[in-house]
C-alpha cells in the first residue's frame, strides 16, 4: 500500500497524465468543428456533398486508432510536414474521432423533426440561424451523452501514443516498471489517475443533461413562479392602451371586422350578421405595437389587385402530381378557406405561397413580389436567401402541431423571429410579447415550456409567435385538427379576433361552422385542382359540382354524428356557432 500511495503522488506520473489531457483535449476540441461540417456534408440535399466524406468515415471507422497513429508518424516527415511525435498523436487522434464524432452529431441532427425546421423557416429564420437557434439546443440532448464517451474514449486511448514515443502516462509508467518491476502498484496508480482525468468527464457530463433537461428547468420555473406569487412579486395586471384593440393593430380604426375594407359582416354573408366584437375583458395590445401593426396597411395599397395571386401553380413529389394548375386570388382583409379531402394539395399549396416548397411550374406573388424568386429571362429563378425573402413578405404561419420550440419557453418562442430575423430591441419585443399573450388570455404562462400546455394553448400561442413578426398575411394549415374537441373553440375565438382585425388570412380546415360565418372565400380542392369556389353562402347551400356536394354530405355526417343529433344542414343557422 505504501509504494501504490508513493508512486500515486509521483510528480513523473502525474506529468505523463497532464500530458493525456492535452492531447485529449487537444484532439476533441480540433475534430468537434470538422465533425459538425462533416455531419452537415452527410445530411446535405447535394449527392456530390453528401458522398464526398464518406470514404474518409469509411477508412478512419474501420482501421485501428494503433494503426492510424504510426502510419501519421511515419508518413508526415515523408510529405515534408515535420510534428513532433505529441502533435502526431493529436492530429492521428483529432482524424480519427473527426469520423466517430461526425455520426454522433449526424444522429442528433436527425432526431431533430423536420417540423421544427419548417416553423423556423416561416418565422423567417436564416439556415445558420435554424441550426444554431433551434437544431442544435434541441439535438445537443441526444448528443451529450454519446460526446461524453467519445472524450473518455480519447483520454484512454492517449495511452496509445506510447507507441510513437509520447511521454504521457502509460509509457511514464512503463518506464518506471523497467528500473523497479512493481507492476501492479505502478499500473494501479495510472489506473487511479485515468479514472480520475474520466471521472471529471462523467461529472460535466450529469452537470450538462442536467442544464439540457427541459422537464428539470420546467419545474425549477414552476417553482419560482410559484414563490413569486407568494412573496406577491408576480404581476397581476397588464398596462394596457387607451382602448385600442387588435383590430386596431392589423390597420384599422375599432369598427367591426373588415374595418380596414370599410364593410362588415351584414354584406350578404350567412345569417346577416353584424361582426361580433372583441370578447369581453380582453386586454388591449400596447400602442406601440398598434402603430407597428398598422404599417402593414401598406401592403393593401394597390387598390383592385389581390394580395395573393397564384397563376397555374404545379407541383409534384416522386412523380406524383399534388398540384395540378391551381389558380386562386386571394384579396386584400379577406378570410380564404381551402377545404377537401385529404391528399387533394391543401397543405401543399399553403406551403407554396411562404417558399416552404418549390414551384415546378406557375407562380405566386404576395403583396405583388415573389417569395423566394426572381423572374429572369429565363423564367423563375429561386433566390439564395429564401429567409431574407420570407422575412419581407411577412408571411406568418401556423402549423397544425403546434411545431413550438421544446426548448424555448412561451416568452422565448414568441421573440425568437422579432429580435433574430427583425433586429428589434429584445426589451421591447418582451414588452409586447407580454401584452399578446395578456390580449389572449394567457399571460400566466410566459415561463412555461410548451410540454406544460394542453393544445389548445400550444396553438394560441403559435399564433401569436406568428402575429408577433407583424404579418401582412396568415396562414393556417390545419390549425384545429390534432386538439381535442373541447379545445378546439379557445383557438378559434383568437382566429376569429383576427379576422375581426381585417387580417388576410388563407386557411386550410375543415371547421365548416366557422368557414360559414367568417369566410369571404370558400375553396373546394381535389385530387390537386380547384373543383370548385365561392361565397360561403353559394358554395355551402347551392353547390354546384357533384364532387362537392359528396364532400359536405360527408362533413354534415361527421358533425352530426360527433354531435350525437341527426344530420343538419352545414349552413344552418349562425347559433351553430362554437364562438
Amino acid at each position: 500500500m505504501n509504494q501504490f500511495l508513493h508512486y500515486l503522488t509521483l510528480g513523473f506520473l502525474w506529468k505523463g497524465l497532464l500530458i493525456a489531457i492535452e492531447i485529449s483535449v487537444a484532439a476533441f476540441l480540433g475534430a468537434l468543428p470538422f465533425a459538425l461540417i462533416v455531419a452537415l456534408m452527410r445530411m446535405s440535399g447535394s449527392r456530390v456533398a453528401r458522398w464526398l466524406p464518406v470514404p474518409f468515415v469509411w477508412v478512419m471507422r474501420g482501421t485501428p486508432i494503433l494503426l492510424q497513429l504510426l502510419f501519421w508518424y511515419n508518413v508526415l516527415p515523408l510529405v515534408g510536414i515535420a510534428t513532433s511525435a505529441l502533435m502526431t498523436a493529436i492530429i492521428g487522434m483529432a482524424l480519427n474521432e473527426i469520423a466517430f464524432m461526425a455520426e454522433i452529431i449526424r444522429g442528433g441532427l436527425i432526431s431533430v423533426k423536420k417540423t421544427q425546421r419548417d416553423a423556423a423557416a416561416a418565422l423567417g429564420l436564416k439556415r445558420w440561424q435554424i441550426l444554431q437557434r433551434v437544431v442544435l439546443p434541441q439535438a445537443l440532448r441526444t448528443i451529450a451523452p454519446a460526446m461524453s464517451n467519445e472524450a473518455i474514449i480519447i483520454v484512454k486511448n492517449t495511452s496509445l501514443a506510447s507507441v510513437i514515443t509520447v511521454g504521457e502516462l502509460t509509457l511514464r509508467s512503463e518506464q518506471v516498471v523497467s528500473i523497479n518491476f512493481q507492476y501492479v502498484s505502478v499500473f494501479l496508480a495510472a489506473g487511479v489517475m485515468y479514472l480520475v482525468a474520466t471521472s471529471v468527464i462523467v461529472v460535466f457530463q450529469g452537470w450538462l443533461e442536467a442544464h439540457l433537461n427541459i422537464e428539470r428547468r420546467a419545474r425549477i420555473s414552476a417553482r419560482a413562479a410559484m414563490r413569486a406569487r407568494e412573496a406577491g412579486m408576480l404581476a397581476t395586471a397588464v398596462e394596457v392602451g387607451d382602448g385600442a384593440d387588435l383590430s386596431a393593430a392589423a390597420g384599422g380604426d375599432a369598427r367591426p371586422r373588415r374595418g380596414m375594407l370599410g364593410r362588415g359582416r351584414g354584406d350578404g354573408h350567412a345569417g346577416g350578421r353584424d361582426t361580433p366584437g372583441p370578447a369581453a375583458g380582453a386586454p388591449a395590445v400596447s400602442a406601440d405595437l398598434t402603430a407597428a401593426l398598422d404599417a402593414s396597411k401598406e401592403a393593401y395599397a394597390h387598390p383592385g389587385e389581390p394580395y395573393v395571386q397564384i397563376r397555374d401553380v404545379r407541383k409534384a413529389f416522386h412523380g406524383k402530381t399534388v398540384l395540378n394548375g391551381v389558380s386562386l386570388d386571394v384579396e386584400p382583409g379577406n378570410v380564404v378557406f381551402l377545404i377537401g379531402p385529404s391528399g387533394s394539395g391543401k397543405t401543399t399549396l399553403l406551403r407554396t405561397i411562404n417558399h416552404l416548397e418549390t414551384l415546378d411550374g406557375g407562380e405566386i406573388l404576395v403583396g405583388g413580389e415573389h417569395v423566394g424568386y426572381r423572374s429572369t429571362s429565363r423564367g423563375l429563378t429561386p433566390v439564395r436567401d429564401p429567409a431574407a425573402a420570407r422575412a419581407k413578405a411577412r408571411i406568418g404561419m401556423v402549423f397544425q402541431h403546434f411545431n413550438l420550440f421544446d426548448h424555448l419557453t412561451v416568452l422565448e418562442n414568441i421573440i425568437e423571429a422579432p429580435v433574430r430575423v427583425y433586429g428589434r430591441n429584445q426589451a421591447e419585443v418582451r414588452q409586447e410579447a407580454r401584452a399578446l399573450l395578456a390580449w389572449a388570455g394567457l399571460a400566466e404562462h410566459e415561463n412555461h415550456y410548451p410540454h406544460q400546455l394542453s393544445g389548445g394553448q400550444q396553438q394560441r400561442i403559435a399564433i401569436i409567435r406568428a402575429v408577433a413578426t407583424h404579418p401582412r398575411l396568415m396562414l393556417f394549415d390545419e390549425p384545429t385538427s390534432a386538439l381535442d374537441p373541447e379545445l378546439v373553440g379557445e383557438v378559434l375565438q383568437l382566429m376569429r379576433r383576427l379576422a375581426e382585425a381585417g387580417m388576410t388570412m388563407v386557411v386550410v380546415s375543415h371547421e365548416i361552422v366557422f368557414a360559414r360565418e367568417w369566410a369571404d372565400k370558400v375553396v373546394f380542392m381535389a385530387d390537386g385542382s380547384i373543383v370548385e369556389q365561392g361565397t360561403p353562402d353559394s358554395l355551402f347551400r347551392n353547390p354546384r359540382e357533384e364532387r362537392t356536394k359528396a364532400f359536405l354530405r360527408m362533413i354534415d355526417a361527421r358533425i352530426a354524428g360527433s354531435s350525437g343529433t341527426a344530420a343538419a344542414d352545414v349552413t344552418a343557422s349562425p347559433e351553430r356557432s362554437p364562438l
